[in-house]
């Protein structure tokens, strides 16, 4: 997958430009009903901790890169 599609789907999530993706700006754009009741607060921090390789609490852009290419990978592999 292109890196700058990878920037554009960074750019959905980090919805204040500051570079990082945090907690509230993924539970916003999962706040939609479709998402009501799939995942809890302490998994939605789980999964960022899993990613968040520096352990500041959010998810910076090679951070992202990884994650979508790991997950691309296993996809790939799946099928």
């Amino acid at each position: 997958m292109k890196d700058s599609y990878l920037r554009a789907a960074f750019k959905l999530f980090d919805q204040d430009n500051s570079g990082k993706i945090d907690r509230d700006e993924i539970c916003k754009l999962l706040s939609g009903e479709e998402f009501q009741g799939v995942y809890t607060k302490e998994q939605l921090d789980k999964a960022i901790g899993e990613v968040d390789e520096n352990g500041d609490g959010e998810i910076d852009f090679n951070e992202f890169m990884i994650m979508m290419k790991s997950i691309l990978w296993a996809a790939k592999f799946k099928s």
